[in-house]
């Protein structure tokens, strides 16, 4: 749906998705994004010295 709007510089729209704010799809957790990284990095070490050793 589309509304318009009369502006100084003349007609305008906005679209009713533009007006509309959703909020995020999730709360991120620093912490979170933290342990995921850590988690990655101890997993690459652990493949590395698997395979210096094998």
């Amino acid at each position: 749906m589309i509304y318009f709007t009369e502006a100084l510089g003349g007609p305008s729209y906005i679209t009713a998705m533009n007006r509309q704010t959703y909020p995020a799809p999730f709360d991120s957790d620093i912490r979170i994004d933290y342990a995921l990284i850590a988690i990655g990095v101890g997993a690459a070490l652990f493949a590395f010295v698997y395979l210096m050793l094998v």
